[in-house]
């Protein structure tokens, strides 16, 4: 079954003016700058504007409204001969494996590093493009080595695309709450532990509303974008590796806010997906997994991702979405230059400012600024705060041949709901203990359903 990978991002508002934004930008003559020149990308052949070509994008991790509405009329202005056609896994007929078995295998894979694994490797659709970038002149080092390094692991050292967005994060916080109990706004820079302090001072009780000082959809924020970059599994042997020190100070550092006085949950209240909702509601104080288009009640802004102590400016880790390359597109060179477009400087200026986050190394300060310009929720909000740290490197990748097991993650939030949940007497280390048995109890029960 295929798998994808999740990409935390913003929620982006297509407001009416992008199209227009978007064709004013790509249809001046400098889209594609000579050698050299910041963004990196040798100048294409007089020719390949007017060249007739046809490609075909699989969008495995991109949905046609936004193919369709955002990045075909950027290709279309700058390759107006281009023809550009679309697949879609969710489409019958159009999944991957029927693709491919039909002959008609796409120019371009739209994905994060999950479609690499489970498309363009598990169906022998991976080619190495480095001497294409070589002779393209393509400067890679412009792009944040972090989504490079995660490609290649993923790929077996092989450079099959580029990334064009990356995922971009923020401590969203409830201003309206902060100024009711008169305690002051966080800041950019902050450190989770500094967050906790915060979060005592806003969690109370107080004509019969209990407000949090801190919620959130925890397992992905600590857990599955950790910025100790700390894996399941071990990459090395067919065991788990969450019974570690470090994994004990990421647990210890989410249930603490579960524990403040005067909070209580159950198996329900205490999952994840429930308390997604809660600043929603405007009764808790901080989050980093935002759905702005849902805070109607209260006035709201951001600062940057806390981080760790011990590593200073180390965002959370998330899946960049790259165009990959197919090794039987007869038009590599064609797909090469959306590629290209899509991650020049002035295009991805345009894109910062619907809320698609550039994936570069070093972001402009006007990239910065620009950041969800047009998205009517972030006006006037403190959009840098996004940009302000480097994101965690991806977890080492498992060694060819060891078993997988992709219920390691859910075994590892079951034990760690069991501390949260009211009355437990559940320690980190028996939590990390237990978890530790059932995934080395669930690799052994799948390598002897293998034999």
């Amino acid at each position: 079954m295929m798998k994808k990978s999740c990409v935390i991002r913003p929620r982006t508002v297509l407001v009416p003016a992008i199209l227009a934004l978007i064709l004013s930008a790509c249809s001046s003559g400098g889209g594609t700058p000579a050698a050299g020149e910041k963004d990196g990308k040798a100048a294409p052949s007089v020719t390949d504007d007017q060249k007739a070509v046809e490609l075909t994008f699989y969008l495995n991790s991109m949905t046609k409204k936004e193919f369709d509405e955002i990045y075909a009329p950027i290709i279309k202005a700058k390759y107006p001969n281009y023809v550009l056609k679309t697949a879609e896994p969710a489409v019958k007929g159009q999944e991957i494996q029927n693709l491919v078995a039909a002959g008609s295998v796409p120019d371009i894979v739209v994905g994060t590093k999950g479609t690499i694994s489970f498309v363009m490797e598990e169906y022998g659709l991976s080619e190495d493009i480095s001497e294409l970038i070589k002779t393209r002149k393509y400067d890679l080092t412009r792009i944040e080595p972090v989504f490079i390094d995660a490609m290649k692991g993923y790929a077996g050292g092989k450079v099959i695309g580029l990334p064009v967005n990356a995922p971009a994060n923020a401590l969203h916080y409830n201003k309206t709450l902060f100024d009711k109990f008169g305690v002051a706004y966080p800041k950019d820079g902050m450190t989770w532990d500094d967050v906790y302090e915060i979060a005592k001072k806003m969690t109370r009780f107080e004509d019969g509303v209990q407000y949090r000082g801190y919620s959130e959809r925890w397992h992905q924020i600590f857990m599955e974008f950790n910025q100790y970059s700390l894996p399941y599994l071990d990459p090395k042997e067919d065991k788990a590796a969450v019974n570690t020190d470090q994994w004990k100070k990421i647990v210890d550092g989410i249930v603490r806010f579960y524990k403040l006085p005067g909070l209580k949950f159950d198996s329900k209240t205490g999952y994840t997906e429930e308390d997604l909702k809660v600043f929603e509601t405007g009764v808790s104080a901080m989050t980093v997994f935002a759905r702005p288009d849902n805070y109607k009640t209260f006035e709201w802004d951001i600062v940057s991702v806390p981080t760790y102590k011990d590593k200073p400016n180390i965002g959370l880790a998330g899946s960049a979405r790259y165009f990959f390359i197919t090794n039987t597109s007869k038009e590599k060179e064609a797909a090469f230059n959306v590629m290209s477009h899509l991650t020049s400087d002035e295009v991805l200026l345009k894109l910062s400012k619907v809320g698609i986050a550039p994936p570069l190394a070093q972001m402009p300060e006007e990239m910065k600024k620009a950041f969800n310009q047009d998205n009517p929720l972030y006006q006037g909000k403190h959009v840098t705060s996004f940009f302000y740290n480097k994101p965690a490197p991806e977890p080492l990748i498992r060694a060819a041949g060891l078993t997988p097991f992709t219920k390691s993650q859910s075994i590892l939030i079951g034990e760690v709901m069991k501390m949260i949940v009211e009355g437990s007497e559940v320690d980190a280390n028996t939590a990390l203990r237990t978890a530790e048995e059932l995934i080395n109890k669930g690799i052994s029960e799948a390598k002897a359903a293998k034999k």
